[in-house]
C-alpha cells in the first residue's frame, strides 16, 4: 500500500504528498528536541497540545506551529512580568540620556507576541469566531416556530 496521496495545490498542480503527514495524532508527541523548549515553554506545549489532540485534528505539520505557540506565550508572559516589575518608567517607556523617550523593548516584545499568538490562535481555531464554526448547529423541529422570525414579522409585518 502506498503512503502517498495526491493533492491539488492552489495553482491547480497535482502533487504527491506523504499521507502519514496528515494522519491525526492520537496522542501528543514529545516536543522537537532541537527547539530546546524551556520548562515554561514545555508547560504551554502540553497545555495547548492536549487541547488540540482532544479535537482529533492535530497532525504532524501542526507541530511546528504548536512549538511556536508555546514559545510565543512564554515570551509574552515574560514581557508582561517585566513590564509589571518595572512599571511605567522602564517597563512601558525607556528614557534615553538626552531625555528622549520611546516605548520599551518589553512593550515591543509584548506587541509582537500578541500578534504571533493571534495568528497561531486562528491557525488552530482558538478564537470565539473559529470555535463557533466548529459547533454543530442544532436541528429544530420544523413544526416549531422560529422566535426571531416571529419577532421580525410582528415588528415589521
Amino acid at each position: 500500500m502506498s503512503t502517498n496521496m495526491k493533492i491539488i495545490k492552489g495553482d491547480g498542480e497535482i502533487a504527491e504528498v506523504n499521507k502519514n503527514l496528515y494522519e491525526v495524532l492520537p496522542k501528543l508527541p514529545k516536543p522537537i528536541a532541537e527547539l530546546n523548549l524551556s520548562k515554561e515553554q514545555l508547560f504551554w506545549y502540553k497545555f495547548f497540545g492536549q487541547q488540540l489532540v482532544d479535537t482529533k485534528k492535530l497532525t504532524k505539520p501542526d507541530l511546528i506551529h504548536l512549538h511556536r505557540l508555546a514559545k510565543s506565550v512564554n515570551y509574552y508572559v515574560q514581557a508582561e512580568n517585566k513590564i509589571a516589575e518595572l512599571g511605567y518608567d522602564g517597563g512601558l517607556i525607556q528614557t534615553f540620556k538626552g531625555g528622549a523617550t520611546n516605548v520599551s523593548g518589553h512593550i515591543t516584545v509584548r506587541e509582537k507576541m500578541i500578534k504571533e499568538i493571534d495568528e497561531l490562535s486562528k491557525h488552530f481555531g482558538f478564537s470565539f469566531k473559529d470555535r463557533s464554526k466548529l459547533v454543530e448547529m442544532k436541528t429544530t423541529d420544523p413544526a416549531q416556530g422560529d422566535l426571531f422570525t416571529e419577532f421580525l414579522n410582528a415588528k415589521h409585518g
